[in-house]
């Protein structure tokens, strides 16, 4: 099984399909927001699951989950857009929310900023933005190395 997480591709669809087209097979897609509504342009030509929550600029997405907590390779990962909780300023918070929910590892968007770093007993991964990078652009794989969980960040 292999997941692709992105975020934050604020109407860049095209890009976003060119990267996903690029990337072969996979088995779920996750996205963290600010781009709900580009999905819509690139499901016809995917063929893997969709997990998606909604960030801040996704306007009309209300019924749309604000968190949701998926189990891969037997691990729980707690995936929200972030800006809730206050990640532009640290990661305590979403660190607190995802552990209090049983899970080791949170994935976020929302500062554009590729982030991978420890916060207490959370591993706290940011795959950046496709529309609108600050440091970088890149996306998040995970697969399952030897029974294990394992991120890679791929640079775009």
């Amino acid at each position: 099984m292999r997941a692709i997480v992105v975020s934050d591709t604020h109407g860049y669809y095209a890009n976003l399909h060119e990267i996903l087209k690029a990337l072969g097979e996979y088995d779920v897609l996750i996205h963290l927001g600010d781009g709900y509504s580009d999905l819509r342009f690139i499901k016809p030509y995917i063929n893997a699951d969709i997990v998606c929550v909604g960030g801040n600029n996704d306007f009309s997405s209300d019924n749309l989950r604000k968190e949701v907590i998926i189990e891969l390779f037997g691990e729980k990962i707690f995936c929200t857009h972030g800006h809730r909780y206050g990640v532009r300023q640290g990661r305590e918070t979403l660190s607190k929310v995802a552990l209090a929910n049983g899970c080791k590892y949170a994935l976020y968007g929302h500062t554009h900023e590729v982030m991978d770093e420890m916060i207490g007993e959370v591993r706290c991964m940011n795959p950046g933005s496709i529309g609108y990078p600050l440091n970088g652009r890149a996306l998040i794989e995970i697969t399952d190395n030897n029974e294990k969980i394992h991120f890679n960040f791929i640079k775009l």
